[in-house]
């Protein structure tokens, strides 16, 4: 016994200092390159051409998914009405969709739902008119090029963003 106590005892007590270095570096590289919380918004092309033009409608947000079986349209004029938006579409979403930061003093949300349909394309909306009471907007889809075809039901929506106005805004369907 008291040989061991005038030598310490170093088996099992060293630890490889590589190996360490290594797990980090792996678990670094794993937690960095997760994506679940990527914001869909800003990586669509249309969004960022249609950033570039001076279009009083700005694309705020697009989704395959907007938990409605009916085509509907949606002017939301306060943040509860949003939150109301978001907790339909984010019902089946683990995690969901963060809801966006507006200035309902100065911006109003439009929102168009196209209802179920067979992957025909995004929901668009465009400016057709506008009179000093009025504002006429034209519903629409946007195919997507190159797309695949699917037989996949799905029911997207497209949310807008414009200055408030005191004009009456009128959906009007492409016929």
């Amino acid at each position: 016994m008291k040989r061991f106590i005038k030598k310490p005892i170093r088996q099992g007590l060293t630890i490889p200092s590589a190996s360490i270095t290594v797990s980090i570096c792996i678990l670094s590289i794993t937690l960095l390159a997760c994506n679940g919380q990527k914001k869909p918004a800003m990586e669509n092309e249309v969004v960022k051409s249609q950033a570039q033009t001076n279009s009083p409608l700005i694309l705020v947000l697009e989704d395959n998914y907007a938990g409605t079986d009916s085509e509907e349209t949606l002017v939301i004029k306060n943040e509860k009405s949003l939150r109301s938006f978001f907790s339909k579409i984010n019902k089946t979403r683990k995690p969901g969709i963060p809801v966006p930061v507006v200035d309902f003093s100065k911006e109003t949300i439009l929102v168009y739902c196209a209802g179920e349909q067979q992957n025909n394309g995004m929901p668009r909306l465009t400016i057709v008119d506008e009179t000093d009471t009025e504002m006429t907007l034209q519903m629409g889809s946007e195919t997507i090029k190159n797309a695949k075809s699917t037989s996949a039901t799905i029911s997207p929506f497209s949310m807008y963003k414009m200055s408030s106005t005191s004009k009456s805004i009128v959906f009007k369907a492409i016929k």
